[in-house]
């Protein structure tokens, strides 16, 4: 009985130590054979001083992304992530969502690094604005770090450029990166159209949670897409991307177009709450031309903030958008 019971708790304990380790040896040593991978910089990220890039003796095999711009395109190309950023701008694809645990990113006090750690993976994915904390704290521990650019506001070329060395990294003789690059590839002319089609239209980017307004300008999220597509931005300040409306100054704006994103998880939330709140001051919101002839485009939560290469999608859907309404 008692060889009985020590053969259970040997079990119980290898069991819990192969959770415990996460990614574990195994899986690591069955791509040993693997090529060394290189991670280069973009330059947006060489231009902050990150310049020598991440070097890795085999394809990583239990990689943790920490921020959404690269989670999109490496899963596509089949690199295994087995921690990824919860997504409260859209839903993860299915397979990846049961791939990888979703993880609270969410740089504060009770971001539970050691966690990270406890997985033993062999490549974490981490914002730039985080390098003197935790990634210092995974670089201590041997783990290989690559940092990206990430935040609330990333423009398209940043995500196209990662997304390029991440192509460069993984996608040798990979449908998955032949087809992101396909996609890129129909976006760019597609875009490239539409910017002469678009030459002298004036445009205001708002992004609003009523009562409050915020404008961006060229730079922000969505103002970064209409300028892609050719529109002129009428807030032409460059020292924020995104502030809060000056409404007087606003009457002076003119645009042909508002583009409007907000916090509801559709186009129709979003647009019901606006107009709510244009109701209850239809003089002042009515003094704009756009607005009171019905230029406004409202745009759900997804418009916020680019999560990878999702932003094909968004910037060809907002191109649909505008071409149905002629604006």
């Amino acid at each position: 009985m008692k060889k009985i019971l020590l053969l259970l708790a040997m079990s119980c304990l290898l069991l819990t130590s192969a959770f415990m380790t996460g990614c574990g040896q195994d899986a690591k040593e069955s791509a040993a054979t693997s090529e060394k991978v290189v991670l280069e910089y973009s330059p947006e990220l060489a231009a902050m001083g990150f310049k020598d890039p991440v070097v890795l003796p085999k394809r990583p095999e239990c990689v943790v992304s920490l921020v959404h711009t690269p989670v999109l395109a490496l899963h596509e190309m089949g690199v295994k992530q087995i921690i990824i950023p919860e997504n409260k701008m859209f839903a993860w694809p299915e397979a990846l969502a049961k791939e990888a645990k979703q993880f609270n990113v969410s740089m504060n006090d009770n971001f539970d690094i050691e966690t990270i750690i406890a997985q033993q993976p062999d490549l974490v994915i981490v914002g730039y604005q985080a390098k003197d904390s935790y990634g210092k704290i995974l670089e201590k521990e041997k783990i290989p770090v690559y940092y990206v650019d990430a935040g609330h506001i990333v423009p398209y070329s940043s995500i196209k450029n990662l997304t390029e060395n991440l192509i460069k990294a993984f996608g040798k003789d990979n449908p998955g990166a032949q087809a992101i690059e396909e996609r890129f590839d129909k976006l760019e002319k597609r875009m490239e159209a539409k910017r002469a089609d678009n030459q002298r239209k004036r445009v205001m980017v708002l992004q609003s949670g009523p009562p409050r307004h915020f404008i961006q300008n060229k730079e922000g999220t969505l103002g970064n897409m209409a300028d892609l597509l050719g529109y002129e931005n009428v807030y032409q300040d460059t020292k924020a991307k995104l502030v809060l409306l000056d409404k007087e100054q606003a009457l002076s704006y003119n645009p042909d177009v508002i583009l409007c994103v907000g916090g509801s998880p559709t186009s129709e939330g979003h647009q019901k709450v606006m107009e709510e709140d244009f109701a209850r001051n239809p003089e002042y919101w009515n003094s704009i031309s756009a607005i009171r002839d019905g230029h406004v485009v409202y745009l759900p939560i997804k418009y916020v903030a680019s999560a990878g290469i999702n932003v094909i999608d968004n910037i060809n859907e907002l191109i649909d958008i505008l071409e149905a309404r002629n604006l």
